[in-house]
This record gives C-alpha cells, structure tokens and sequence, in this order.
C-alpha cells in the first residue's frame, strides 16, 4: 500500500517550487521532510549573499521570532547570519523632532530573538541547509525561468539559461508558487479566480540605498544597527553591521526622485539640513552625498491583496500571496509564517493535499487580512499611497482604521500605566518583534473602540440626565 507521500504506483510524488528564495527554499525542505522529491526552479543566479557596493536597491531585512522558529522547525542553519550580527542589535525610529518613537537593543545569542540580512543572506542559508538536509530529494535550477503554468495538465513550462530556445515541460503533483510580487503561477490561478481576486495599491514614494564609508570607524558601533528618521518629506535609513558594512538609504517622494536625477538637489538638501536632529553627523554627510549622486531610484512593493492562497495542486505562499509595504518589516516574516502554517495543515490532515490545500486558505487568510489591513493603514501615514489608486471609500476606510490604531494604542497606553496587573500594553510592538497572531492587533483594535465608543456614550448619557 503506497503512504501518504507516494502516488498509487509507490512513487514519491513530485513538488514543483518556483521561486528559490527564502520561502521557496524552506517551502522545499518542508515537502522534502514529508518525503517528496522537489524540484526548485529559480530565475536568478545562484545568490552569492552579499549585494554590491554598487547597488542601490538592495535593502537588509529583519527576521523575528516569527520568522525563526520556522527555519528553526526546519533544522536551517541560522549560525552564518548571527555571526555578522555582532553582540547586540538595535532598532530605532525617530520622529522630525528627533524623539524616539519606538526602540528596541537586544543581545545576541545562539537562540536569537531577531537577525538582520540581506535577502540574498538567508537565501543562501536556507538553500545550503536544504543542500546538505536533502541531498537527494531537493534539487534546485538556477537561470530558470518558469514561462507557463498549465493547471489542467499539471505541468510548468521552463526555460533553462539566457536563451528561451531550452525549454522543457515538468510535471507535479503539487505546485508552489513562492516566486515573489510577479508570480507566475498567481498569474495562471488568476485566470480560473472571480475578477475581484486581486486588490493592489501602491505607494508614492521611492527608495535608493548606498554603501557608506565612514571616514572614522570608530564611531560606528560594533553590531547590527537600524535607524530610521523621518524628514520633512520622506524618510532616512541607517543601516549598519559594524564600519565595514554600513548603508544609508533615502525614501522620498517620485517628484523629489525625479528632480534629484536630473541633478536639482537644492530643495532635498534643504530638507535634509532642516529635519532628522538625531541623525550621526556622519551619516547625514553619507545621506548628502547619495543625494548629490543623481541616484537611482525603485519602487517600495505596492500591496498585493489575494483573497485565496490555493488552487487545484496548487498553493500561493509569500510575496505571491500577499505583497506589502517594508514599513512595518512583516514582509519575510509573514511569508515564512506561510510557511509554518503550511506544514501544519500538512501534518494535522497526513499529508493529504486536496485537504491540506484549502484549509490553509482558511486558517492563514484572517492573519493575512488582519497584517494588510494594519500594513496599509501605518504605511498611509509614513510614505503615503499613490492618489490615482485611492477613491473616496478606501480614503475613508483608511482614516477609519487610523482612528482604530489610535484608539487602541492610547486607551491601551493609559490602562496598562493605570493598572499595570489587569491591563496590557499596546499590542503592535508584540505583533513586529514577537509572534502575537496579526488578527489579535486588529481584533484588539476592534474591541478596544467599542469599549472606548461605550465609555464615551455612558459620559453623555449621565452629563444629559444630570
């Protein structure tokens, strides 16, 4: 009798993974785990883990708790990652005023609460893990393009190298689609999926980083260090793991970006003067200088809001399935948390797929929803949504749920400094650095306005039948 990983003929079945990185490569250590074969199309090179000094796109992201003990679950080799981080790592965000909005120094140990890298970084960690875990049922294809997705044959279309001329058709029994915000295989389930089944906003503000080269080392601290300070009109990045690895990075508006091409730098180096007191004198050179540069600018990842993470053999996972904002740092995280909710539903249904497939849909999009919602409304605020994307419902939406966030975080805030033992603290520092489920913020913030809304009734009530 074949088991729960074979086929009727005894043979392991086959998983098809497109997309090789961070969760495309977990993705194949989780099935490899049930024991399937794997195979992993990816349609860049090989990743070398550090990006140039040359490139101004790359950003590092941070992995949290909720992240971790996923590639923990999956017996990947984090030891690599830790050991650029130093001792501690530190997190700020600063207001224009230069107060500190939220902060965060924790030390590192064997069991890190948080790591900070380069998406290439944990890429290469994770496929070398999966390299060395399982040799013989996980083979990744680099240079390999997935051209077509037919869900009726169950087959992937896919071009090997530079040339489209070598291609070949490969056969699954489940499909993966981990291949980022322009997913193939989303793209092959959005044409059997009602016209509604993607929902897409995008900012208005554009990003570009640099390697920075402090002209006294000694100044930089020696371990992982994340600053952000908000300008007047846009945002400033200090990212840093000790002198030999420090970048800044400059967020602003696509007209700002425009002008600085075009070698206008006047107005931002104005504001730059003018804003972020609590930026390093060092770092606020570094920051001049890319302005000066005539830099290039990139998008922010606009939101992608799916409202199924399943199909026939077929499954959605990270990016794929929900694109958003770097603001709150949930992107990695959230498509790694895929990941483990994935291998749940495997486990809890043994192996069975066609029920595996939509009870991760159930169980995984109130989180997903709940992250968005919570993604788009702080994003709104900080580096703002592109207007033409905006009617007037989702505007009142958005100011609707900011007065939610409000709501929670201040009478939260109050009750928890009121009486510490009944009363927790807001629940958003809980939902970025540790791994409280989103939809308990968004429940919280729910909740919270309805106690607030019948507190505020009762006042009146009592002030009218005085």
């Amino acid at each position: 009798m074949a088991s729960s990983n074979s086929d009727t003929s005894g043979r392991a079945r086959t998983a098809v993974v497109t997309g090789g990185g961070p969760v495309g490569a977990a993705t194949a250590i989780l099935l490899a785990q049930h024991g399937w074969s794997v195979q992993v199309f990816e349609k860049a090179s090989m990743p070398s883990g550090q990006p140039s000094q040359h490139d101004q796109r790359a950003y590092r992201l941070t992995m949290t708790v909720r992240a971790l003990r996923v590639l923990k679950l999956l017996n990947v080799n984090v030891g690599p990652l830790i050991t650029t981080q130093g001792k501690f790592f530190e997190a700020a965000m600063f207001k224009a005023d230069g107060a500190v909005f939220m902060s965060a120094k924790v030390p590192m140990a064997d069991d890190p609460p948080c790591l900070r890298a380069f998406r290439d970084e944990v890429s290469l960690c994770v496929i070398k893990s999966a390299q060395q875990l399982y040799p013989h049922a996980i083979k990744f294809h680099f240079n390999a393009q997935v051209q077509e997705v037919n869900l009726t044959r169950q087959t992937v279309s896919v071009s090997f190298g530079e040339s489209t001329m070598t291609q070949a058709n490969i056969g699954y029994d489940l499909l993966v689609g981990a291949d980022g915000a322009a997913s193939a295989v989303r793209l092959a389930l959005q044409q059997i999926m009602p016209a509604s089944y993607v929902r897409r906003y995008r900012h208005k503000q554009v990003y570009s980083m640099t390697q920075m080269t402090p002209a006294n080392p000694a100044k930089i601290p020696p371990y992982a260090v994340f600053h952000a300070h908000s300008a007047k009109e846009g945002i400033v990045l200090w990212d840093a793991r000790g002198a030999d690895d420090c970048r800044v990075g400059l967020v602003v508006p696509q007209e700002c970006a425009d002008a600085l091409r075009q070698g206008q730098t006047e107005e931002t180096v104005a504001m730059l003067n003018a804003s972020c007191p609590a930026l390093p004198d060092y770092v606020r050179k570094a920051v001049m200088e890319l302005a000066c540069s005539k830099p290039c600018f990139y998008p922010m990842p606009s939101w992608t809001y799916l409202s199924q993470f399943h199909g026939p053999k077929t499954v959605l996972l990270g990016d794929a399935a929900h694109t958003m904002s770097p603001v709150m740092g949930q992107g990695l995280n959230s498509g790694l948390e895929d990941v483990g909710v994935f291998a749940e539903c495997l486990q809890q249904h043994q192996d069975n797929v066609d029920m595996a497939l939509p009870a991760y849909t159930q169980q995984r999009l109130p989180d997903v929803q709940a992250i968005m919602t919570i993604n788009e409304v702080v994003a709104s605020s900080e580096v703002g949504l592109r207007v033409q994307d905006q009617d007037a419902a989702h505007y009142l939406w958005i100011l609707g749920h900011k007065i939610l966030l409000m709501v929670h975080v201040v009478l939260r805030t109050v009750l928890h400094k009121a009486v510490p033992s009944m009363f927790s603290g807001p629940l958003v520092a809980s939902m970025v650095q540790g791994s409280l489920p989103y939809r308990a913020l968004t429940s919280a913030m729910y909740k919270d306005s309805i106690v607030f809304a019948a507190v505020l009734l009762s006042f009146a009530a009592f002030w009218l039948h005085r």
